[in-house]
Parts: structure tokens; C-alpha cells; sequence
């Protein structure tokens, strides 16, 4: 595979909308919650949760983006569920990605490199453990430094799976620590460069690199352009649009002349659409309804 050139076909072919999954039992219609505390019923429930969304939407959206702390919370019953759950997302032909934000030292960045985007730890040649954690793309946090990212970099690179790396996010807490100077550029900038350098050895004939980046849709606009001109063929990651606020115009910014290059995750304004749509439509058209209209607002 190569995951930018995978990712803009599959945008070409439907939108630039990803369903963002995070099962919260909070949110859901108690009808959806399991029938017990027991490990095979949470892990069912999380599962026909995940079934439900995916076959309402997958034929309008390229991919899904798992949120893994909202299965990890329910222990190996939520493990178990994420990884049936991104075995049933790539049975429908969606890209799978994971939001996981790692980021550590380098030999535990290559264990986790292993885990989510090569998928296997060789022993020997007649040993080879698989994971079943695998998938198309995942989230990683670069604030450990350079070094804490090359493993990734370098599993790409081999694989040609997709990394999204955290360089300007939706959360009003971050401003502080990403607009940061150093040497005359703000710590989102000098990500942006490196982010930018370590794409180039992964340029598909998309013209996008399998190194991509989170910027939020809640940044201002003159904020995402300076961005986008330091990672001209960077897929761009945007959430906030939706329950965080963020605004189409900023999304429209960092689309290229071909209105591709940028994948909006919507999750919660999706996924648990208000009482009044859900008894009206049913749940499902409720969600299908959800994703024709963020897409007929891009």
C-alpha cells in the first residue's frame, strides 16, 4: 500500500470526511449498552457499536479514526472489541486510523511501531509474532524530540503506511506550549519542517507524503496557511470541526486546487446525533444524515 496515495483515491472516490469512533456508553441510547459488566458482553456491545456506525457511513467517508483510549478504559473486553473492530472497518475497504498519540523513547517507539503499522515482531525466521493492532495510519506526539519519532519515520518509510504527527492541535490548552519560540520560530513551525524533511522520502504519485499532520480546525486561518507553506505535500489531519467549534473556512484554506490534501474527522457530532434526529430517522439514517451533512458543508 502506499497510505497518501491509498487515501486521496478513496477521497476521490467518496469525501474528505473520516467517522471518528469513541464509544462512550454516556452518550449512547441505553438500548446500546451491555447487558452486563462480563468482558464478552462490553466487548460485544463496544463491537455492534463500532458494526452500527461503520454500515451507516462506509460508503461515504475513506476511512475511520479509533480513538484507542475509549476501548483501552474497558481493559482486554476493549481490546479485544478495537481489534474486531478494525478488522470489520477494513472487511468494508476503509482505511484504518488509529489515534493513539505515541511517542516515547526510541527502542519503545519501535515496539509501538511494530504494534500499529508493521504488525509483526520477528524472532527468528520461523518465529514471527503478529499483531492484531494493525493498521493504515496512526497518531504520534513529537514533543520527546526528534529521536523519539525516527522509529516511526523509519517504519513508514519500509511499510508505507501512514504516520500523522501532532503539530498544531484543536485544544485551547496547547497554544501555549505550540506557539513557543525558539530561534525565531514557534515549536509548531520547526515540527512543521521536520515533518515536511521526513515526508519527502514517501511521496506517492498523489503528490502527498505517507507523513501527515494533525492541525486543528480551530486555528485561525492565517495560522493554517503559514502551515500548509511549510508542508506543501502533507496530508492534513483536521479535527474541531463540529462539537469544538472549528470553521469550514479554515478546513478550506489547506485544501489543494483539486480539493484534496486535508481528511476532517468528525466524531461526536456524527456518532451521537441529538434525541429529536434519532426518533425521527432511526439511529443509523441519524449518523448516515450526520456525515451527507458535513460533507455537503465542505
Amino acid at each position: 500500500m502506499h497510505f497518501a496515495d491509498d487515501l486521496m483515491k478513496k477521497v476521490e472516490q467518496s469525501s474528505s470526511i473520516v467517522v471518528g469512533i469513541d464509544p462512550d456508553f454516556s452518550l449512547m441510547p441505553k438500548t446500546l449498552w451491555p447487558a452486563s459488566s462480563q468482558p464478552g458482553d462490553v466487548r460485544k456491545s463496544l463491537l455492534d457499536f463500532v458494526k452500527f456506525l461503520i454500515d451507516a457511513a462506509y460508503d461515504l467517508v475513506p476511512a475511520v479514526k479509533f480513538q484507542s483510549a475509549y476501548f483501552e478504559q474497558f481493559g482486554i473486553a476493549g481490546m479485544t472489541a478495537l481489534a474486531d473492530s478494525i478488522a470489520y472497518a477494513k472487511e468494508k475497504e476503509l482505511l484504518v486510523i488509529l489515534d493513539v498519540k505515541r511517542g516515547d523513547i526510541g527502542s519503545t517507539s519501535l515496539a509501538y511501531a511494530k504494534a500499529y503499522l508493521v504488525g509483526e515482531t520477528v524472532l527468528s525466521d520461523s518465529l514471527k509474532i503478529q499483531s492484531d493492532l494493525t493498521v493504515d495510519g496512526m497518531t504520534v506526539n513529537p514533543f520527546l524530540g526528534e529521536d523519539s519519532l525516527l522509529p516511526f519515520v523509519q517504519s513508514v518509510n519500509q511499510s508505507q503506511k501512514g504516520l500523522l504527527v501532532l503539530v498544531k492541535t484543536s485544544n485551547p490548552g496547547a497554544y501555549r506550549v505550540m506557539t513557543a519560540k525558539n530561534h525565531g520560530m514557534t515549536v509548531s513551525e520547526s515540527i512543521a519542517q521536520l515533518v515536511n524533511q521526513w515526508g519527502k522520502e514517501s511521496t506517492g504519485a498523489s503528490g502527498y507524503n505517507c507523513i501527515g499532520a494533525v492541525v486543528g480546525a480551530t486555528l485561525e486561518i492565517e495560522e493554517v496557511i503559514k502551515l500548509r507553506d511549510l508542508m506543501p505535500q502533507t496530508i492534513f489531519l483536521m479535527p474541531g470541526l463540529g462539537a469544538q467549534g472549528g470553521t469550514i473556512d479554515t478546513v478550506r484554506a489547506c485544501f489543494d486546487q483539486e480539493g484534496k490534501g486535508v481528511i476532517v474527522p468528525i466524531s461526536r457530532s456524527i456518532t451521537y446525533p441529538c434525541d429529536a434526529e434519532v426518533k425521527n430517522k432511526g439511529y443509523g439514517q441519524a449518523v448516515r444524515g450526520g456525515v451527507l451533512k458535513f460533507i455537503n458543508m465542505l
